[in-house]
């Protein structure tokens, strides 16, 4: 699986959540590292395995809604870890239109990563209301800066990004 309009170390990221080979304190506790706890370190409501903090856990899934939301592509009641990096969509888009879902897809997985390492290693807090925004930012620059044939407007990727595919 590639995209080549996010960074390698996104890429590789997918990768790993894919083949399910990140350190996620369930699978520690299997391998007898010692922990405090199990649970997510961002809800505390249930214990962390890749589908919860991906998927099920209350602030991914309302992230995912926000970006189902802003790309008009209806719930996310069905979603697994392999449909959000498949790219998956419904409705008629070009491959430049897919390729940019997948890669705000990814975006969207990377950043909820990063926002649990943040609560787990600074004692951050989740920064739920800014994630939509973050995730259009960072996918925006990332995208821009791949993209050689086709310029992106800031404006339209906001308000309809499903059209800069077109």
């Amino acid at each position: 699986m590639r995209n080549n309009l996010v960074p390698l170390k996104a890429e590789v990221f997918v990768w790993r959540v894919t083949r399910r080979r990140l350190p996620i304190r369930v699978e520690l506790d299997k391998r007898g590292i010692d922990l405090n706890s199990v649970r997510c370190p961002l809800c505390d409501d249930n214990i962390e395995s890749l589908d919860h903090v991906f998927i099920f856990c209350k602030h991914a899934l309302d992230v995912w809604e926000r970006v189902y939301k802003w790309w008009g592509v209806g719930s996310v009641t069905n979603l697994s870890i392999e449909e959000a990096f498949r790219g998956n969509i419904s409705g008629q888009l070009s491959s430049l239109g897919i390729k940019l879902w997948q890669s705000v897809e990814w975006t969207c997985a990377y950043l909820i990563w990063w926002n649990r390492n943040q609560k787990v290693f600074s004692n951050k807090s989740w920064e739920g209301p800014n994630a939509l925004l973050e995730i259009q930012l960072k996918s925006y620059k990332w995208i821009s800066k791949r993209l050689k044939r086709k310029r992106i407007d800031w404006i339209d990727w906001l308000t309809n990004p499903s059209s800069c595919g077109s």
